[in-house]
């Protein structure tokens, strides 16, 4: 794609030649805008410095560019009723192709909506309000809030999207004669919403905000976090739960925190998406919520974490976290002598975690390209100066060397879960002098399609990369990927 520019660059474009009515990507673009626009205007905009693409997924959430099922752009340019347009191209495959243009994004160009705010709205106001007319009731402009509630700091810079914490707007409805407004809660970088409640409620909203969040799990602060992941990391079978030679400035048990975080995740997503049962349990009252971490203590049981409810744009939080309390303790909470909470399920089939050596391996030009050819840096440094198509025999070369190995070491190429697509991948140790010796240059990873017997590989990461989503599932017990060894 290096000579094409502007649209075409993006992607393969199916609408540019008109149809049998004449019209194109470009006449349907100029009935949005309400004048005449060409095609020249929008490459002339897609190659200036004001270009920003956001890598999608179907729920239009922003994700990586290998995972991603799309993307989207926002144009300089209104439709004829003031509302932003944005132009998708969708993947099919591994290519791009568009494009679609789509006047305004409605509440959805805030942040997230979860879809159930609507449900909870109408149980506190008695109206149906969705996000179609969710607009008439709105009377108030919407604006960004810091952490303290206004809308300016004190030398009267205004908030904004990235300075924010809020964004939010009053409604006509009011419930016992007190105003209703709704809100969105900016969490790990991205403003998540609606809630509804009062002034009261935000106030409340905003105090809970200021918590230390790590995933779904809530802190008092950085150093409250570290003492719990400390006391846990005492009370568990011990294993390295840091990287030897690479030392986190923040946090003295990075990879116990990543490893709670996305297993707590997994749990949601197993509870509210995949409607597996007794995955988090809360007591009778709804204030306490119980989970299991799916680690074995010291003494060989499991070892399960209690903490308080907490409600955060519709997503359920959890803070005060403490550690195997007994069962008297328990019920003393409210949990009776209910079921114990299950680990998660990240696979069904024993075989969608084993490499079958028999399988092919799909690296086609698109993929060689993405790998090889925009991510050369991630190769080691003697290898930056060599032809792409020297890189591509090297690879070639290496991934025969690890096929060999697996055939006669089922343990050697490592499964690991992506949180973000909740889906299980393999990391293919990746010797690029063919020498099984020492630590691999990187991993491989490749994306398992059963029905096909075929292996997609996606992107190289370094090994500090992929042990954390390796030991979701469970300890790797291959030497190449040992924290005793990642630098």
């Amino acid at each position: 794609m290096e000579n094409k520019f502007g649209l075409l660059k993006l992607g393969w474009v199916t609408n540019i030649k008109p149809n049998e009515k004449g019209q194109n990507c470009v006449s349907f673009l100029s009935q949005l805008i309400g004048r005449k626009i060409t095609l020249n205007e929008i490459n002339t905009f897609i190659e200036s410095d004001g270009f920003n693409q956001e890598f999608i997924d179907n729920d239009g959430n922003i994700i990586d560019e290998e995972f991603s099922s799309g993307f989207r752009f926002k144009l300089p340019w209104q439709d004829v009723k003031g509302n932003d347009i944005y132009g998708y191209y969708t993947k099919k495959g591994s290519v791009f192709s568009g494009v679609m243009w789509q006047s305004d994004l409605g509440m959805k160009k805030y942040g997230d909506i979860d879809p159930t705010c609507w449900e909870k709205l109408k149980n506190i106001c008695g109206i149906d309000i969705t996000e179609v007319n969710i607009g008439e009731y709105i009377n108030s402009k919407i604006e960004y809030y810091n952490g303290a509630g206004y809308t300016r700091f004190l030398d009267g810079t205004v908030v904004d999207s990235e300075t924010g914490k809020f964004i939010k707007f009053k409604t006509s409805l009011a419930v016992n004669g007190e105003v209703m407004v709704g809100w969105f809660t900016k969490v790990r970088g991205r403003y998540e919403g609606i809630s509804w409640g009062t002034e009261n409620d935000f106030k409340a909203a905003q105090d809970l905000r200021e918590q230390f969040f790590v995933g779904r799990m809530a802190f008092d602060s950085i150093e409250k976090c570290n003492i719990f992941l400390e006391e846990l990391k005492e009370k568990i079978i011990p294993e390295p739960w840091e990287y030897k030679r690479k030392k986190d400035g923040t946090f003295k048990n990075p990879i116990l925190k990543s490893y709670l975080q996305f297993e707590l995740d997994r749990l949601f997503y197993e509870q509210d998406v995949l409607n597996f049962p007794d995955r988090i349990i809360t007591n009778e009252s709804n204030s306490k919520v119980w989970f299991n971490t799916n680690l074995i203590n010291i003494y060989g049981k499991e070892l399960f974490l209690v903490g308080t409810l907490l409600e955060i744009s519709n997503k359920i939080y959890i803070g005060e976290l403490e550690i195997q309390p007994s069962i008297r303790e328990m019920r003393q909470m409210g949990f009776g002598p209910s079921k114990k909470p299950l680990p998660p399920e990240f696979f069904k089939d024993i075989n969608e975690i084993f490499f079958h050596w028999d399988w092919d391996i799909d690296l086609d030009m698109i993929k060689s390209e993405h790998i090889i050819g925009d991510r050369k840096e991630r190769f080691p440094e003697k290898y930056h100066n060599n032809t792409t198509d020297s890189l591509g025999r090297t690879l070639d070369t290496a991934i025969e060397l690890a096929r060999s190995i697996a055939q006669r070491n089922y343990k050697f190429i490592v499964p690991m879960y992506y949180p973000t697509k909740n889906r299980i991948q393999l990391l293919m140790p990746i010797y690029l002098e063919n020498s099984y010796s020492g630590k691999p240059d990187f991993a491989l990873v490749l994306t398992p399609h059963a029905n096909e017997k075929l292996y997609t590989p996606e992107t190289i990461l370094g090994l500090d990369e992929v042990y954390q989503d390796a030991r979701l599932i469970a300890k790797p017990e291959e030497s190449w990927l040992n924290p005793e060894m990642i630098e």
